[in-house]
């Protein structure tokens, strides 16, 4: 498309909106203007926009007239009120909460996996976003079950508190001043559990049968993306004291045998994939990754205990840069390209 885009982004304050902002700053994506929109909470305040202030408006059944982009990084109620307003206005809509992500007549991307999802879009003018434990999953685990297929992924997750929102990176540098002052913990608690020098087994509420809502989620979305609906997944998400990054411990049974210097090949020609498999014990962390683009693999070795035997591996991201904001971008920017 060679004409500029009037963008609108949803929830610029919050940590994903900032960094699509930043990102807006950066990319090719054809931007012309930028509305900043809000709700009561958000309105009048001020974020940065390219080293200059740009101001909040409030959000209304108007806000969308004339933009052809729209960005919803505020939170699932919000998209849910106001996203197929900015559709029904024309824009193509980005969602990066979990609002849509198990709707079937919204396409649930991440590029680097299941682009042509976006052909579909128009049919409710909704794009959404997986959480970044999906993606993270999605882009590393797609090209091993292109090659091999997928018997079986058993996942555990280690999150940072940033993908829990602004007000969580708060609560952790709380409670770790408090801590360190020895006056205890003295405020209202954001997690299940206290969260500094800590990790609590429990991210989002807990359901029937032990599993929390993130995972029940995360394993929908994660089969969604890889069009694997009877897939087996097992997780647990655990919330630990990092502010920004996740990793994810996994182990694969696939259907046909491959070894990990197979695996290894494969993921180094994969496309948003850094793979970490220099001699000497290299591997990527959640605080090494930060602000990467990258979805990050290392300690890939053969697992014998499975039958047949499978594979283990490592991954990091920055679970607000790639895990949210940039995945939303690059949506943006090939719905630009090809669809707008």
């Amino acid at each position: 498309m060679g004409t500029k885009l009037t963008v609108a982004v949803v929830g610029p304050k919050g940590l994903v909106g900032r960094e699509i902002l930043e990102l807006l700053a950066q990319r090719q994506l054809p931007v012309g203007s930028i509305r900043l929109l809000g709700t009561h909470r958000t309105a009048g305040a001020e974020v940065e926009i390219a080293g200059r202030a740009g101001k909040i408006a409030l959000l209304t059944p108007q806000s969308f007239d004339g933009v052809e982009l729209a960005f919803f990084a505020a939170g699932p109620n919000v998209a849910g009120e106001h996203a197929p307003r900015a559709a029904s206005a024309g824009a193509a809509v980005i969602d990066v909460s979990s609002r849509f992500r198990l709707d079937g007549e919204v396409p649930l991307v991440v590029p680097e996996v299941n682009v042509a999802k976006l052909d579909d879009w128009r049919e409710r003018g909704i794009v959404a976003c997986p959480s970044p434990t999906a993606v993270a999953l999605a882009v590393v685990l797609a090209p091993l079950a292109v090659q091999a297929g997928l018997r079986r992924v058993v996942v555990s997750t280690y999150q940072g508190v940033a993908s829990a929102g602004r007000r969580a990176v708060g609560a952790l540098s709380r409670e770790t001043v408090d801590l360190l002052g020895a006056r205890g913990v003295r405020r209202r608690r954001r997690f299940a559990r206290r969260i500094a020098f800590n990790c609590v087994p429990q991210v989002g509420a807990l359901e029937p049968g032990g599993s929390t809502t993130h995972e029940l989620l995360a394993v929908e979305e994660l089969r969604r993306l890889l069009d694997l609906p009877g897939l087996s997944v097992s997780m647990t998400a655990v919330r630990v004291p990092v502010f920004f990054g996740s990793a994810f411990s996994v182990n694969v049974e696939t259907e046909s045998p491959l070894a990990a210097a197979a695996a290894a090949a494969i993921l180094r020609e994969a496309p948003g994939i850094l793979l970490h498999d220099d001699a000497g014990g290299s591997y990527p962390t959640p605080a090494e990754v930060a602000g990467s683009d990258a979805t990050h693999v290392g300690r890939i070795r053969d697992d014998a205990s499975a039958d047949p035997p499978g594979l283990a591996l490592w991954i990091a991201l920055d679970n607000v840069r790639k895990g949210a904001a940039l995945t939303a971008v690059q949506i943006a920017e090939v719905l630009a390209r090809d669809h707008l």
